[in-house]
């Protein structure tokens, strides 16, 4: 895969190990460092962790964050690949403000889709193929308005079956946490972006081509851990935390509220998690919801991610807390004040910082990273009855 990475890419980064990146392809990646970085390092020096590029060969350590950004902004597929071309590609043609309802099909056949654009119901029809490339969430509820789903779960919904297939199943994500918040004596190590989005900034960013406010708000630090389960496994070269700093702008408990310009949270999750040999998560259709006419995701899902079932993935997120303690109990950290507040809820159960404590902390803020896969598994074979694709990415009706 190596050599399609290296082709998407312009790298503009300051990472050395030059023969793992591109510098001829159309996604500029650059590397934001930020105030905080600098103590970051030196907290790596101290624990006798080294600095790596993070996209070069596995390994422990600690690293910066590359992203996809030119001169301050966002790079994103749509201006990498289809920007470049939509005026010289006569065939291609993109409709903009439309969110598509549900394939069309002829039998077994996909023929176009239905789609809803300024409150208008439109199809287009299909000459070949329709692909489907709506994320780990989206195409599972497409295909499930389209009449593609497990059996049982369109009988309360009167959309007539095409084909059953388990579609939403197999879910997979990364089991994690926010741990926080951390404050510092100097706030001037992060920024932030309520208390500092005046017109000023607003014109800086548009006007200029450098970085700015508004150009990257989280903190580009990172670290890549072998806990103590992964090197009883003799894992010892292949890390299975991340840990990396955040700079909420909002109160995960309490969203409406602004927070402390001197406080950070370090975010952390399970690079491999164990509960993928036992049942994976599920995303399905609430029928109830669906039959009283929501058309959102966001109402129509029913999740379970099925987290920490696993002892071991329980065990990984408690040493990774330790592992955050050790880097924030550093001199350089201490230096700048670093100090934990307690959990409200969990400091009025249990003794801070006590087992107990830690295991409500996880409990109480574990969440999933937005990393998720596999509700349309890939399958080879009409004997894997788990597979809703096959090895050309083809639904298995057909």
């Amino acid at each position: 895969m190596l050599k399609f990475f290296k082709k998407a890419e312009t790298y503009k980064g300051i990472c050395s190990v030059r023969d793992q990146h591109g510098f001829l392809g159309p996604i500029t990646i650059e590397t934001s460092e930020g105030q905080i970085y600098s103590v970051w390092k030196h907290a790596a020096a101290e624990l006798g962790y080294k600095v790596f590029d993070p996209n070069g060969p596995q390994k422990e350590g600690f690293a910066p964050t590359d992203c996809a950004r030119e001169n301050g902004r966002r790079v994103s597929t749509f201006d990498a690949y289809l920007k470049p071309i939509l005026r010289s590609r006569r065939k291609l043609h993109v409709v903009k403000y439309a969110q598509v309802d549900r394939i069309l099909f002829k039998g077994k056949t996909a023929t176009g889709v239905l789609y809803t654009r300024h409150g208008k119901e439109l199809k287009v029809r299909a000459s070949k193929e329709v692909i489907v490339s709506a994320g780990s969430f989206g195409t599972p509820f497409l295909l499930f308005k389209s009449g593609i789903a497990p059996l049982g779960l369109l009988h309360k919904t009167k959309i007539s079956p095409i084909t059953y297939l388990p579609v939403g199943q197999n879910l997979q994500d990364h089991p994690g946490l926010e741990l926080g918040p951390f404050t510092v004596d100097h706030p001037s190590y992060f920024s932030n972006l309520w208390s500092n989005l005046t017109t000023e900034e607003f014109e800086k960013y548009i006007k200029s081509d450098k970085e700015a406010i508004l150009s990257g708000i989280q903190p580009k630090a990172q670290a890549f851990i072998v806990s103590s389960a992964a090197k009883e496994r003799a894992e010892h070269d292949w890390p299975n935390l991340e840990l990396f700093i955040i700079r909420l702008n909002y109160d995960p408990i309490n969203p409406s509220s602004d927070i402390p310009t001197n406080e950070f949270y370090v975010g952390m999750f399970v690079g491999r998690p164990e509960y993928r040999k036992m049942n994976f998560g599920s995303v399905t259709l609430d029928t109830a919801a669906y039959l009283r006419g929501a058309k959102e995701i966001e109402r129509l899902a029913k999740i379970n991610y099925k987290f920490l079932q696993s002892k071991q993935d329980y065990s990984v997120l408690l040493d990774a807390i330790q592992t955050c303690l050790r880097i924030l109990n550093t001199k350089a950290f201490q230096k700048i004040g670093t100090k934990l507040k307690p959990n409200r809820k969990c400091a009025k159960e249990h003794p801070f910082k006590s087992n107990e404590y830690w295991r409500c902390v996880v409990e109480t803020t574990g969440r999933n990273w937005d990393h998720t896969s596999g509700t349309c598994r890939m399958g080879h074979g009409s004997s894997d009855k788990n597979a809703v694709v096959d090895s050309k990415l083809k639904l298995k009706i057909f």
